[in-house]
Order: C-alpha cells, then structure tokens, then sequence
C-alpha cells in the first residue's frame, strides 16, 4: 500500500530566527525606538536563550539597516532619516498606484466586499482612536490590493516597501486629523474600483501614498530637529555649570 502524501513539514525556526523576528517586531512596531540602545543580554534573557542567537540576529539587522553596531558604543536603533523616508514614499506612490490599476479589472463582488468591510473597521478605529487596530486594517486593505493586481513580482517590491516603511507609520499616531484624512482618501479609491475606473483609482492611491508620506516625513523632520535642539541646550547648559565653577 502507498501512504498517502503529506505536506512538506515547514522549516523549523532557529533560535536566531526568533531573535531576529522579536527585535525586528519591536523596532518595526515602535517599541524600540530610533537611537535606542539594544541590550544583548537582556533580550537573551528575556527569551532565555543564550546571547549567541542574540548577537547573530543583531548582525542580520545591522546589514538589513535597522540597526547601528559600533565598537565601544555596542547596538542602537538606527534613525530613520526623512530624505530616505521621502524617496521611499515616492517610490511606493508610483508602484501602489500601478498595482491598484492592475488590481482593477480583476475586482470581485467578494473583494470589493472585503475592501468595504476593512474601511469600515478603520473607520471604527479612527473614532475609538485605537491607533494598533488602525495600523493594521490600514496594512490588510492595501495588501488585499496588491494581490489582486494578479503580478506577483510587484507584490513582492511592495511588500518588502511596507517592511521598510512599517516603523515611520507608528509616527501618524501623533499627526493631527491623519487617519481621518487617509480613511477619507481610502474611500475615494474604494469607490473608483467599484465604478471600474482603474485610471482614477490609479490617481487617487498615487496622491493618497504621497499625501500620507509628506505628513510623516514632515513629523519626523519637527521630531528629530527638537531632539536636536534639547541635546545641544543640553551640552550648552552642561558648559555654562562647568564655567562658573
């Protein structure tokens, strides 16, 4: 007798592997923040793992950018800089706004549907200001998008976009009016998919995208000039102490 098939078994994670997924999770997410020191021991700790895996997971981070290790400093966040953040919105405004047109003439009553019932979801979160809840119904409408542009190729470029760009969106949080505005702007693209217009869905999530970057690269600008500013009050207060002594 022949037994029957089974599924591959998937990969089993490492221990790296879930190191890795944690502090990344926690950068991406905002709970690390930019210039934050990451401790070794701690997270190794935490998981109660040993700090090899730790510091293996650490070095795949430094080379994907999100973090900083430096001799004698040891491992901090990485700061999100607005230029590299401004010409990651552009990029994604022209890619997002291609899938949407793709995604267009591929709309079914059910996705359509789906689409609706997201918006309506972050609606409710805009008016119970559950920023988390938001983040992700956010996420969940344009990724349902992307795969029904049927391209694969650009799935994945968008995907790996949003990866970058996850950690600047915890900042929308603190702009006044911005998830209202971007729930506004989703239902302008949601209501040229359901007329079949795929050049103006097109044009509406182009604008949305850049609307949307413009905001949060604005307060990350404000946020790291002020930041900025305390530290070299800071170090002029230190000097003048130092010279009256």
């Amino acid at each position: 007798m022949f037994r029957k098939s089974r599924r591959p078994l998937a990969p089993r994670k490492t221990l790296t592997d879930l190191a890795y997924e944690r502090i990344r999770d926690d950068i991406l997410n905002g709970l690390l923040k930019p210039g934050e020191s990451v401790s070794t021991g701690r997270i190794a700790k935490d998981m109660q793992i040993s700090s090899m895996p730790v510091r293996a997971a650490l070095a795949r981070l430094h080379a994907e950018g999100l973090v900083v290790i430096a001799p004698q400093r040891g491992v901090t966040v990485s700061s999100i800089s607005p230029a590299e953040l401004e010409e990651l919105f552009v990029v994604r405004s022209r890619l997002e706004s291609l899938a949407t047109y793709l995604a267009c003439p591929h709309m079914t009553e059910a996705d359509l549907a789906e689409l609706r019932r997201l918006l309506e979801g972050m609606r409710r979160s805009e008016k119970a200001s559950d920023m988390r809840a938001w983040l992700k119904g956010n996420e969940r409408f344009h990724r349902l998008i992307f795969r029904i542009s049927q391209n694969r190729k650009l799935e994945r470029l968008l995907f790996d976009l949003w990866g970058q760009g996850r950690r600047s969106r915890v900042g929308a949080r603190n702009v006044p009016g911005h998830v209202k505005r971007r729930n506004t702007e989703h239902e302008g693209v949601l209501k040229a998919l359901e007329n079949t217009d795929a050049e103006l869905a097109d044009s509406l999530m182009k604008d949305h995208i850049l609307a949307a970057g413009k905001e949060i690269v604005e307060f990350i600008a404000e946020q790291q000039a002020g930041e900025r500013s305390r530290t070299l009050q800071f170090a002029a207060g230190n000097g003048e102490v130092r010279d009256r002594r």
